[in-house]
């Protein structure tokens, strides 16, 4: 993505309020700590959100003020960015409890988005940017490599790693994690279009199917903007591929989660909203597919912000934030 890519978008409405928050980020301090511990969600619920709102702050921070350094070319913003990824990268020497491997992908593929924007600023110096990398090699990716689960968990954890072997340039290292997606994509989808690990999931079966999907499908992006890869339209060798799956998804999404054929009582958002789940996602994949069904969907909540934890107020996650910019 280039400078005079982001500048000829169409939404006017996204770019001001990425700016608006980006200014509000100017202020944001860096809340790393040597050990961050991070409980599971369903054992100490009130643990996990308050140790998540560390890196939610600051990634959502690093994101913005990043990515309107690219829109902008201000240095102020990217300065801040710098600040926040050399604070984690300086601070954090651990990751501790059951979480840690699962939020540190998702919330730091935030940081490695700004990583990337980043990368060629002159501000950036080559000292800091290697303690960064020392960062993410010692402390988060072997937490991400080793993850056992082969359900949104591992979804999660390959994009971050798309992420991070992009930021380094290192091709091998990016295509042996390609290999690793498309085992991801022929294993966890199946031919209904369900995704039979997060059917598991009691009343919250739509949202892990969205949660699964949103990092599967950034992750394809990350393979096709790199390497030319077209995995959207790629079928795996058991029959299995992404629009499936999120054409399954959009069905219920789309006014019929009360006909969800697993657990009823889904948790879904209402009302939708540009800052809500799964409009981030369709608003993507509208432009990757340019599938008038998922235009139609989310045409009522553009700009597509993208979707707020609605615990902390902060985005939720790093694969659809302002879609339409990235």
């Amino acid at each position: 993505m280039t400078n005079k890519d982001l500048a000829t978008a169409p939404n006017a409405a996204v770019k001001t309020e990425l700016l608006r928050i980006a200014e509000e980020s100017l202020s944001a301090s860096c809340h790393a700590v040597p050990v961050w511990h991070i409980p599971g969600f369903y054992f100490d619920t009130a643990g996990h959100l308050a140790a998540k709102q560390l890196m939610e702050a600051d990634a959502q921070a690093a994101y913005t003020t990043a990515l309107a350094y690219r829109l902008t070319g201000r240095p102020a913003y990217a300065d801040k960015a710098v600040e926040l990824l050399q604070g984690w990268a300086s601070v954090n020497k651990e990751l501790a409890d059951k979480d840690g491997p699962l939020v540190s992908a998702y919330l730091g593929a935030g940081f490695l988005q700004a990583a990337e924007w980043l990368k060629a600023y002159p501000g950036w110096l080559k000292a800091d940017q290697d303690q960064f990398v020392y960062w993410v090699t010692h402390v988060l990716l072997p937490l991400w490599d080793r993850i056992p689960l082969r359900n949104n968990w591992w979804s999660w954890s390959l994009y971050a790693q798309l992420l991070f072997y992009r930021f380094l340039d290192d091709q091998t290292g990016f295509q042996e994690e390609v290999v690793q997606l498309k085992s991801h994509i022929d294993s966890s989808l199946s031919l209904s279009g369900y995704i039979p690990e997060e059917t598991l999931r009691g009343t919250n079966s739509i949202w892990y199917h969205y949660f699964a999907l949103a990092p599967l499908t950034a992750a394809a992006k990350q393979v096709l903007d790199y390497t030319g890869e077209d995995l959207f339209h790629w079928t795996s060798p058991s029959g299995n591929h992404i629009k499936k799956a999120l054409d399954t998804l959009l069905y219920y999404a789309d006014g019929r989660a009360g006909e969800w054929p697993y657990e009823k009582g889904q948790n879904f958002p209402a009302p939708l909203t540009s800052q809500t789940w799964p409009v981030d996602l369709y608003e993507a994949m509208f432009n990757i597919y340019k599938d008038p069904q998922y235009d139609r969907f989310v045409s009522p909540y553009r700009p597509i912000i993208g979707n707020r934890n609605k615990n902390s107020g902060y985005f939720q996650s790093y694969a659809w934030v302002f879609p339409e910019l990235i």
